[in-house]
């Protein structure tokens, strides 16, 4: 219950209140009743209720519809599961509580200025629910699996002592002891010059168990899978998604410590640690150059799960453009080698293009610091064996001193080795970057090297000229690249997205998929689209995967019952391939589909790129149509690449359609009779409807 007086002052100031106050309040309590109850329909069990109780108000709720009571019952069975020793069980209801968490509590109520000491109480019950969930996981032996989430919530969170021993542990069973002592000695040194605290008995007990390879820290000896404790009743049905949490009348105490990052989607693809296998696959001592990337996207539970997964596929993607390969990603920081497949002299140089496109796409966004170091040199590389192969994994000094060059670099600036600046000296400007090291800082590229050439200049301006209209005027655009096999229409691609990644002045979203015909699924395309906006890898787990599209769709601007609308229209497009769509749903799919993308533009401009257009589905084909007329005035750019067999199955495409041009490959001038006259368009808009030849 809560006292009209209490509502009247939380309302107004003190000598603001108006004689009318609690008639005011009397009016629209009435209001919010009519809201409730058309809400709720006519007779809807468990419907909410505002009932009058002297001296006050009530709302009567049915606790399954409150996500913080659901969120509490859930972790508390979680709990007696661990305690029970069974900790598969435990982890799988831990996450489905956090997984009810799609953000900081209330969000929008302490933006604007309101702060009570429930959030700040809901906040650290939820940091305790993620130490339990880490308490389980390493019961269960997935040490190497929440070590990326371990490494986020140790760096938001320094002083919590429970989980830097759970980061210490999870880091000395994957064969890191040293790592694992550098984490005592940063909390050590962190606690004495802060508070003049030595770290609690726990830490330092832990601290000797590795330094003495006590058996007990051993993997094997987590526990095995055991009987579930005996159920506490029947779990509630999850709702649509992450629903925002709402403000409780809290009064059941703060719950114990426990387990991971605020959400279960924390984590990029925690890829191998950077050592060498002990078995299985060839190693070869070969010269290599190391990009170390440092991401810091802002305070923990202020960072959705889809930004951070956005963020870190983001570094993966520019850093895959460049020639270089992704080997690790542990918590914000990303090693890539270049060079691993055929080392050649331009191997330290794609590193740092690498690393100045990953500077530029995220200095736009003041949450953001990222911090680059490059290095060059010899290291044992081997290709992983088993689920990795072919992702290698290396062993080397350079790496090492990347990782202690990385630690000294400001946020926004890129370092490079001596080596590396030696390897480099013809293409990109630099400076010492302190006394005591020969280390440099990267200035920027120099002379022509810093202009993006390709062989195919002004188609490329053609592309890039309809970004910048469709970014600058807001309106979305249609382009078809038509071109026979083998000229070139997939490499033009890949020099458009590359473009985007080095010289675009603002962030833009590229989005790509490729048709595959044949058995494909006839909305895989969608799906693939969807999936890279949303941040899912193949490799997620299905509710994983569900946590992506949820954290993706609440970010957008619209009615949080259309979100709940489309986040369930959406999910059986999420892999396998769009393969669990309805085929009577598929067009109702495809317009949500479609919404989303153009509502995902008013965001930031999207590019959606679609190879092999001729393969795909006429659904999907009549959906890319309709997005340059239906997209109002989101800047969202679509380019399609196709052989002339679209025109045969489509006569019309594109032909006469409002804000949608066609662009026409001919081989390359080398391999063209003399007598063709070849055209050159500048890199401007193009007519409407117009068709050209390149």
């Amino acid at each position: 219950m809560v006292a009209t007086s209490e509502l009247v002052e939380a309302l107004w100031e003190s000598e603001d209140v108006p004689a009318t106050a609690r008639k005011i309040l009397h009016n629209a309590i009435w209001g919010l009743r009519t809201i409730l109850s058309e809400n709720a329909g006519p007779g809807s069990p468990g419907a909410p209720e505002l009932v009058t109780k002297a001296p006050g108000y009530m709302l009567r709720v049915d606790p399954d519809h409150v996500d913080l009571l659901v969120f509490r019952r859930w972790v508390t069975a979680g709990r007696a599961e661990l305690a029970a020793g069974a900790a598969q069980e435990a982890s799988r209801w831990l996450r489905e509580g956090l997984d009810l968490w799609g953000g900081p509590l209330l969000a929008d109520l302490a933006e604007s200025g309101i702060a009570w000491p429930e959030l700040d109480a809901a906040r650290r019950d939820r940091l305790d629910v993620l130490e339990d969930l880490f308490e389980a996981e390493l019961e269960c032996g997935h040490h190497h699996s929440i070590l990326g989430e371990l490494t986020m919530m140790a760096e938001a969170e320094p002083w919590r002592e429970r989980a830097r021993g759970q980061l210490m542990l999870a880091l000395y069973r994957c064969g890191r002891q040293a790592d694992a002592l550098n984490v005592y000695e940063r909390v050590r040194s962190s606690l004495v010059e802060n508070l003049g605290l030595e770290p609690g008995h726990g830490l330092r007990t832990l601290q000797h168990a590795i330094l003495t390879h006590d058996p007990a820290l051993s993997a094997d000896r987590a526990t095995a899978p055991r009987a579930s404790a005996a159920p506490l009743g029947p779990r509630p049905a999850p709702g649509p998604g992450p629903q925002p949490v709402p403000s409780p009348p809290v009064s059941s105490p703060p719950v114990p410590s426990s387990p991971v990052p605020s959400s279960p989607v924390l984590s990029a693809p925690v890829l191998s640690p950077l050592v060498l296998p002990r078995q299985g696959g060839t190693g070869e001592r070969i010269p290599v150059s190391a990009l170390l990337v440092g991401l810091r996207l802002g305070p923990l539970d202020e960072v959705s799960p889809g930004e951070i997964e956005t963020a870190l596929y983001t570094v993966e993607d520019v850093i895959t453009r460049f020639g270089g390969t992704v080997v690790a990603a542990i918590g914000s920081l990303t090693l890539a080698l270049f060079g691993t497949d055929r080392p050649g002299e331009d191997d330290p140089e794609r590193a740092v293009r690498a690393a100045l496109a990953l500077r530029e796409r995220f200095s736009v966004d003041m949450q953001t610091a990222l911090r680059a170091a490059v290095t060059t040199g010899r290291a044992l590389v081997r290709l992983s064996p088993g689920a990795d192969a072919g992702r290698p994994s290396a062993v080397g000094t350079l790496l090492d001193d990347g990782r202690a060059m990385l630690g000294r670099v400001p946020d926004g600036e890129v370092w490079m080795s001596g080596a590396a600046r030696l390897a480099t000296a013809s293409s990109v400007a630099a400076k010492s970057a302190d006394d005591s090291s020969d280390a440099w800082q990267v200035l920027g590229l120099l002379g022509d090297e810093a202009a993006f050439r390709t062989d195919r200049e002004h188609e490329l301006g053609v592309l890039n000229g309809l970004l910048d209209w469709a970014r600058h005027s807001s309106v979305p655009h249609l382009v078809t690249v038509l071109g026979a096999p083998g000229v070139g229409k997939s490499h033009l691609l890949a020099e458009f997205e590359r473009s985007i990644a080095v010289q675009s002045p603002a962030p833009v979203r590229v989005l790509t998929a490729r048709a595959g015909g044949g058995d494909e699924a006839p909305l895989a395309v969608a799906g693939v689209i969807l999936a890279r906006y949303c941040g899912v890898v193949p490799q997620d787990a299905a509710e994983v995967a569900r946590a992506k599209l949820a954290a993706a769709v609440w970010r957008l601007p619209m009615a949080k019952a259309h979100r709940a609308r489309m986040y369930r229209s959406l999910l059986p497009l999420l892999p396998p391939g769009g393969s669990l769509v309805d085929p009577g749903d598929g067009e109702e799919v495809l317009r949500v589909w479609g919404e989303l993308l153009t509502a995902a533009a008013e965001l930031e401009p999207v590019v959606v790129v679609v190879d092999d257009a001729h393969e795909a589905a006429d659904a999907v084909l009549d959906r890319l149509e309709s997005l340059s007329d239906g997209a109002g005035t989101a800047p969202l750019l679509t380019v399609a690449t196709a052989r002339p067999e679209l025109l045969g199955r489509r006569p019309g495409w594109g032909g006469g359609k409002h804000r949608a041009s066609t662009l026409t490959l001919l081989p390359p001038r080398t391999t063209r009779p003399a007598t063709v006259p070849t055209a050159h368009p500048q890199p401007l808009p193009l007519p409407h409807g117009r068709r050209i030849a390149v």
